[in-house]
């Protein structure tokens, strides 16, 4: 009996003063504990300020080269020329490989629908994900997400939800690849209550059917802090439904949340 007070007493302190890591994730997220990295960034900008000034003069003709350069490989690779391309009612259609066609046909669309909502499976943290997408033209997306990621800790149930808002442009649309990039923004809720800047990128190969390889990162800056999400998706398309199973890395804030995912995608 003695023994089991003495360890009672010990481990008290420790009970009562540990944190689980959705509550270490929203203190490192929140706006608080951005006072260091604020005072950090100032200062590194202020150096790099007086160095640019510095050399303004000197290298004036070799920066504009460079700028031009740089607009036109930023053009090539990331804008790109707009062909004409159509989509597919789901991918796989009929005799079709993955989402687009380069000609119109009867059964050909101009926008696409899709909702998909998966579960993460991690030690002592789970999540449940919601998506939606709509294509406003081929070359056009808007997507809306949300992320619940929840864990079970001494003083009860801690929760951290985060929503993106994506507009997404489509770079490359082949019948056996498409990929895309957007920017947009993200909300952590809960004691955080922020809103951040949000930029992604992704593709979606069809190597044979009724198989897919979808891969995509996004990252949201919240208060001087990351919100990182890396996915990687195999699915398997019965017409109009594809059931997915991969791997999510969400690094939040100071924690990461990583596990194997299993999903279910619509397409209206």
């Amino acid at each position: 009996m003695k023994n089991l007070m003495f360890a009672l007493i010990f481990l008290f302190p420790l009970i009562l003063f540990s944190q689980e890591r959705l509550e270490k994730a929203k203190e490192s997220l929140s706006s608080k504990n951005s006072t260091t990295s604020r005072e950090e960034t100032k200062s590194n900008r202020s150096s790099r300020s007086g160095r640019i000034n510095r050399n303004r003069d000197n290298d004036g003709l070799f920066i504009a080269i460079v700028e031009d350069v740089g607009f036109y490989l930023f053009y090539g690779a990331i804008i790109g020329d707009s062909e004409y391309r159509t989509l597919t009612p789901y991918p796989y259609f009929n005799n079709s490989t993955g989402e687009y066609l380069k000609i119109d046909t009867i059964q050909s669309k101009s926008s696409l629908f899709k909702i998909s909502v998966n579960q993460l499976f991690n030690r002592g943290v789970n999540g449940i994900e919601f998506n939606a997408n709509y294509r406003v033209l081929p070359i056009l997306g808007i997507e809306a997400s949300h992320l619940n990621f929840s864990e079970n800790s001494i003083q009860g149930k801690e929760y951290l939800d985060i929503t993106s808002f994506l507009l997404k442009y489509y770079r490359i649309r082949e019948q056996n690849v498409s990929v895309w990039w957007g920017m947009g923004a993200s909300y952590v809720a809960n004691e955080v209550q922020t809103w951040g800047f949000s930029y992604a990128i992704g593709t979606e190969i069809f190597p044979v059917k009724p198989i897919s390889l979808e891969t995509s990162y996004k990252q949201s800056f919240i208060n001087y802090n990351n919100v990182n999400e890396f996915k990687i998706h195999l699915k398997y398309h019965i017409k109009k439904t594809a059931l997915y199973t991969g791997y999510h890395a969400n690094k939040l804030g100071s924690e990461k949340a990583n596990g194997i995912v299993f999903g279910a995608e619509y397409t209206f």
